[in-house]
């Protein structure tokens, strides 16, 4: 199956500490989700929630680079279109380098998936397959899947293998997630 989600459907909230704004967009559970994606506004030095238990990936999408402080493995250079990953239960900081930004972040509980995620830059118009459990947003540009129109900002969430043509000049994020190893 194959889900699209428009940007105009994404639900605003605050972070679980309080301290900035996000837009939930899709996840696998509630509360006690087993992966969530969301996109955040950072426009001040801050720290981030704490999510225990949970693997991040943080990827800048707009605006300027920023320099994360990671309890125990120092300081990450955060730049555009790169992902990082880090555990989400470890205390972590940002600091604006470069103004403020737009960040996509991934939360995968690792008890339940493991995730690889990629940013890709299309000049061709390619024709792309999804992953059997995938998330991807159009960053910017446009792409197609099925017939329909994506947008920047739009998102797919496939549970089975899908193609999307990605259309002239279109950058993609895209999270494969496996089950996690439990043995």
């Amino acid at each position: 199956m194959t889900l699209i989600l428009k940007a105009s459907g994404y639900r605003e909230g605050r972070w679980r500490n309080g301290l900035g704004v996000s837009w939930d967009i899709a996840s696998e559970g509630g509360e006690d989700f087993s992966w969530r994606m969301a996109l955040a506004r950072l426009e001040a030095d801050v720290p981030f929630s704490a999510y225990p238990g949970i693997d991040r990936v943080f990827t800048i999408i707009a605006g300027g680079c920023v320099m994360l402080d990671v309890e125990g493995l120092g300081q990450i250079d955060a730049r555009l279109l790169r992902p990082v990953h880090f555990p989400g239960d470890r205390a972590t900081s940002c600091r604006l380098v470069a103004g403020p930004c737009r960040a996509l972040n991934l939360f995968v509980k690792r008890q339940a998936y493991s995730s690889d995620v990629s940013v890709t830059r299309h000049d061709k118009g390619d024709e792309l397959q999804l992953p059997h459990l995938g998330l991807t947003f159009i960053i910017d540009g446009q792409a197609t899947i099925d017939g329909d129109e994506l947008e920047g900002g739009d998102t797919v969430v496939t549970d089975s293998p899908a193609m999307i043509r990605c259309h002239v000049g279109s950058t993609l994020w895209r999270a494969t997630l496996a089950a996690a190893n439990t043995d």
